[in-house]
């Protein structure tokens, strides 16, 4: 039996206290990174979002042109109704 076994104790919880606050030291570490990560997530989603409306907006003028494109049959059937009238007179 140890001479001191309250300093025995005292010793071993020493111990186990060190890598302890070497394992939150690590973890720390990594929280660190990971803060580091989500802000860079948060960056590229903010991108990403402001590229969507854009994107959107450019979608919406395209339907609208395609819509006029749509269009471009009947005008040009009217159109040469008109030419031909006015070629008649």
């Amino acid at each position: 039996m140890a001479l001191n076994p309250v300093g025995d104790v005292l010793k071993r919880a020493d111990r186990t206290l060190k890598e302890v606050d070497v394992t939150l030291g690590a973890v720390d570490h990594k929280l660190g990174n990971v803060d580091e990560t989500l802000d860079i997530v948060k960056d590229t989603l903010g991108t990403v979002s402001s590229l969507l409306s854009t994107v959107t907006g450019l979608l919406a003028e395209l339907e609208d042109k395609i819509a006029l494109i749509d269009e471009l049959p009947a005008m040009k059937k009217q159109l040469e109704t008109i030419h031909k009238a006015v070629a008649k007179k």
